[in-house]
């Protein structure tokens, strides 16, 4: 019974490890998010060019993204810069992405205010922003709820 309970032990105690450094990386991208909303300034962006191109991701596996290309101004001087605002090995989640922002169409941007060409389309606080820290944080919350059943099943053995 006891190397049951040592296994499970080990096992727990290896999840709460692993959830801890799922949670530990997901704090810089957290961060970098809310670095970009908090200090970064908004204006408004024409969308010049929206196009879904394809690029080899892997031997035999296709990626899309969504392109735009952006005008937008800052203290006067007209900025065009292009941008992916969507990637996935889904065309027609791609295409609906890209059909958010037809050409002509015009939408707030966050640029850094110490290079202007760098812009985020769609920032905020908002699920799709924050989308790979949450990621991160839902995995490692998931391997510290199988750590802490394991570890409370080691304690009952």
């Amino acid at each position: 019974m006891s190397d049951k309970r040592g296994i499970l032990q080990f096992m727990g105690v290896a999840n709460l490890i692993l959830a801890a450094l799922f949670i530990f990386f997901s704090l810089p991208f957290f961060w970098k998010q809310y670095h970009v909303l908090r200090t970064w300034p908004e204006t408004d962006a024409q969308v010049l060019r929206s196009d879904v191109v394809s690029r080899r991701a892997a031997a035999h596996e296709q990626l899309y993204a969504a392109k735009l290309e952006i005008l937008y101004t800052v203290d006067g001087e007209p900025i065009t810069v292009d941008l992916t605002s969507y990637e996935s090995s889904n065309y027609q989640a791609t295409q609906s992405r890209a059909a958010e922002l037809p050409i002509g169409s015009h939408h707030l941007i966050r640029y850094d205010p110490q290079n202007p060409t760098q812009a985020r389309i769609g920032a905020g606080w908002n699920a799709r922003f924050f989308a790979v820290p949450l990621l991160m944080l839902g995995i490692g919350a998931l391997f510290g709820l199988v750590a802490a059943v394991l570890l409370v099943i080691a304690g009952l053995a």
